[in-house]
């Protein structure tokens, strides 16, 4: 089963809730496609959301995210192939 992930932003973090129940927060977006990627989660199992009281996440920021998510897999594929 692939690990998904919902995205929200709150006083400027991004916190993640993951179906299995672990919770991540980063202030930073590279810094939360290194964690989602450590978690198991790939750039097509991210949903954001919007909570009452938390900011939307921007489609900038969304496109920002996807991307270093789609870099690490990318990265990982290569190093899985030169081993």
């Amino acid at each position: 089963m692939a690990t998904t992930a919902k995205v929200a932003f709150f006083k400027n973090e991004f916190v993640v809730d993951l179906n299995d129940g672990r919770r991540l927060e980063q202030h930073d977006l590279q810094a939360l496609a290194d964690a989602l990627h450590r978690a198991g989660v790939q750039s097509n199992q991210v949903e954001y959301e919007w909570r009452p009281g938390h900011r939307m996440i921007t489609a900038g920021q969304q496109v920002a995210l996807r991307a270093a998510l789609r870099h690490q897999e990318r990265k990982h594929v290569g190093l899985s192939i030169a081993a």
